[in-house]
């Protein structure tokens, strides 16, 4: 085997590595299970998540929806926190007991709200409020990121609407959320460890090879 072929090796693990660490494990994250063919359509439940009150599965601008609304970015539709009201939602994902999880989403204030209130939201995890975003009506997607610890096996995630209480059934766009494993450093740096070891022995065989073919 030779030096290069070894090298290819290493990046390729590192690769696959990286790849199995980012694995998403929240289900239906961009909401796109329940497919629909209309704008909006109002829903108490969606596949992976539970509900305090009715939210709204929209459709994209860009994929059939209402020309004035939010483009779909990750897929073709996106949810609605505030379907009639300020609405919470959530989800439980499994967990690994004292595992470091990155936590990610898109947010959006609702772009025909005539109130200059902000939309804004909590994010909850285990029933802790680990952030507060809010987003003016016209501001776009805007992407947010978090590091959570996870107590237990089982870790509770969610998303609670506080605003624009002036219009409480419009605003609080949500998509493309993501919670993945976070790796840790000592198991990445025993792989490097490991990857530059072999290097070094395959090159010097190789050397030693190329010395007595001399």
């Amino acid at each position: 085997m030779t030096f290069q072929t070894l090298a290819t090796g290493a990046v390729l693990a590192l690769i696959s590595m990286g790849s199995q660490a980012a694995v998403n494990i929240v289900n239906n994250g961009s909401f796109e299970t329940e497919q629909i063919s209309v704008p909006w359509t109002s829903l108490s439940t969606v596949t992976g998540w539970t509900s305090s009150d009715n939210f709204e599965i929209q459709r994209g601008s860009n994929f059939g929806g209402q020309s004035n609304f939010n483009a779909a970015v990750d897929g073709k539709q996106y949810l609605e926190l505030n379907g009639a009201k300020l609405t919470t939602i959530g989800q439980t994902l499994q967990t690994t007991t004292n595992g470091l999880y990155a936590l990610s989403f898109l947010y959006s204030g609702r772009p025909d709200q005539t109130s200059s209130e902000a939309s804004s939201m909590n994010v909850l995890w285990n029933g802790i409020v680990v952030g507060t975003v809010s987003a003016p009506f016209n501001s776009g997607w805007k992407s947010y990121s978090y590091s959570v610890l996870a107590n237990s096996t089982n870790s509770f995630l969610s998303f609670a609407s506080t605003g624009p209480k002036s219009q409480a059934s419009y605003g609080s766009y949500l998509d493309a959320v993501s919670v993945s494993a976070v790796p840790e450093p000592g198991s990445l740096a025993m792989m490097l460890l490991g990857v530059g070891m072999v290097a070094f022995v395959s090159r010097r065989r190789d050397d030693k090879a190329t010395f007595e073919s001399s």
